[in-house]
C-alpha cells in the first residue's frame, strides 16, 4: 500500500512541476471583464458579464465567442468557477452565497492614478495566477509626457467635469496637461470661470454614446461653453478606456498627447 502511494506521488510530481493550475473565473461587470480579458487565459474564462461586448468595453473584441452570464447567484454558481471578479456586479446576497459555495470573490480595488491602476492590475493578475502577464502589462504602460503648461478641461454631455483625485486628472497629468477644473472629484462645468480663463485643450468623452445622451438644459450645450472653447484644441478621448482603472489608462494619456502634437 505504501509503495503504491509513493508511485502515485512520483507520477503526479511532474504535473505539479509543469506549472500551477490556474483558477477558472467568471466576471460580473464590464470593468471586471477588462481585467479577465486582458489577464486570463481563454480556457480559464467560464463567463463574462453581459456587457462585455458593448461599446464601452475596451477589450470587447476579445469577448467574442466567450459565454456571457447574469450576475445572479444561480447563474454564476451553475458555471462552477473557482473565483468571480467584480467591480460592482452582483449584490451582497449573491456574494455571500458564492462564499458559502466555496467560490472566492476578487474585488477590483479603487484607483485614481497611474500607480493605482498598476497596483490593481497586479492584484487581479495574482488572483488569476497570471502574475507575469500582469507585470508585463504594467511594464508596458507608457511613461509620462513632459509638462507642457497647457490647461485642459474634461467635458461630458451631462455637463460634468473631472477635478483632482480622479483618473481623468491623472491622464491629463500623464499627457503633460494641467487640469483647468478646480477642486476634487466630479462636479459641474464652471462656465463663468471658463469664460474668464478659457482652457487651451478640451477633452471630450461619451458624446457619441446613446446611454449618455444629454438634454437641452445641459451646460455642455451652453453658448458660454462654446465661446470659451472656440480657440481650444479639442481631443476626443477613447471612452472605453475611461470606464475602468486598468493598465490601459496610460495608453490613453499617450494618445491624448500624440493627438495634441498632431493638431494644427
Amino acid at each position: 500500500m505504501m509503495r503504491w502511494a509513493l508511485l502515485c506521488l512520483l507520477a503526479l510530481s511532474p504535473l505539479a512541476a509543469a506549472g500551477e493550475v490556474r483558477p477558472t473565473v467568471a466576471s460580473l461587470d464590464y470593468c471586471a471583464d477588462q481585467f479577465v480579458l486582458g489577464l486570463a487565459d481563454r480556457e480559464q474564462v467560464r463567463a463574462l458579464s453581459r456587457d462585455a461586448g458593448r461599446p464601452f468595453s475596451f477589450l470587447r473584441e476579445r469577448a467574442e465567442g466567450l459565454p456571457k452570464v447574469r450576475a445572479t447567484a444561480e447563474d454564476v454558481i451553475a458555471l462552477q468557477p473557482d473565483i468571480v471578479v467584480r467591480s460592482w456586479g452582483g449584490d451582497q446576497r449573491a456574494l455571500a452565497f458564492f462564499e458559502r459555495m466555496g467560490i472566492r470573490t476578487v474585488q477590483i480595488g479603487y484607483a485614481s492614478d497611474m500607480d493605482g491602476a498598476a497596483r490593481v492590475t497586479r492584484e487581479v493578475g495574482a488572483a488569476l495566477g497570471q502574475d507575469a502577464r500582469a507585470n508585463a502589462l504594467v511594464a508596458s504602460m507608457p511613461d509620462a509626457v513632459p509638462a507642457t503648461g497647457a490647461s485642459a478641461l474634461y467635458i461630458t454631455p451631462g455637463g460634468v467635469t473631472a477635478g483632482k483625485s480622479t483618473m481623468v486628472d491623472a491622464i491629463m497629468q500623464r499627457a503633460g496637461l494641467e487640469n483647468a477644473a478646480t477642486g476634487a472629484g466630479w462636479h459641474s462645468l464652471p462656465l463663468e470661470k471658463l469664460v474668464m480663463q478659457p482652457p487651451a485643450v478640451a477633452l471630450t468623452a461619451f458624446f457619441g454614446f446613446d446611454d449618455y445622451a444629454f438634454d437641452q438644459w445641459s451646460s455642455a450645450r451652453h453658448p458660454a461653453l462654446a465661446y470659451a472653447l472656440k480657440d481650444a484644441k479639442v481631443v476626443r478621448m477613447t471612452e472605453s478606456r475611461l470606464t475602468c482603472p486598468a493598465w490601459f489608462v496610460a495608453d490613453e494619456a499617450r494618445d491624448v498627447a500624440a493627438a495634441l502634437q498632431a493638431a494644427p
